[in-house]
């Protein structure tokens, strides 16, 4: 199951996109996996990650497990905006590869560790490049 919260106004949420990238990650799960995205600005991302990590800045996604088989992700919008206007891809793009990245640490991936970074990213950009082709 997904849901969807869209608390911004920057970007229209690419809600058919988002679905195919979480079924095919989830795709090999033997369990049911809840996960809900929030898709916020950076104002309130701010306070999202000064509230539960202490950290006084906007971010690009944080993810928050709620049980073995739930989460939530939260992405601002306007990260995604700055960093994809600097990277010269679609802002649609960077949103989805934050969808991927959080719902991928969800589900026990880390980025740490250099390998277990590589390990998240092929991961994540594997399942973008198969959702947007």
């Amino acid at each position: 199951m997904i849901a969807i919260a869209n608390r911004q106004r920057r970007l229209r949420i690419p809600r058919a996109s988002l679905g195919r990238l979480v079924a095919a990650i989830l795709q090999g799960e033997r369990r049911r996996f809840e996960v809900s995205f929030a898709f916020v600005n950076g104002v309130e991302m701010r306070k999202i990650n000064r509230q539960f990590l202490d950290h006084d800045f906007d971010t690009d996604v944080l993810s928050f497990p709620l049980a073995s088989h739930a989460g939530e992700v939260v992405i601002s919008t306007d990260f995604a905006a700055s960093e994809a206007s600097k990277r010269r891809i679609p802002v649609v793009e960077e949103v989805l590869r934050y969808a991927a990245h959080g719902l991928l640490h969800l589900l026990g991936y880390d980025d740490h560790a250099p390998s277990e970074k590589r390990k998240m990213w092929t991961a994540q950009e594997r399942y973008l490049r198969d959702t947007l082709t």
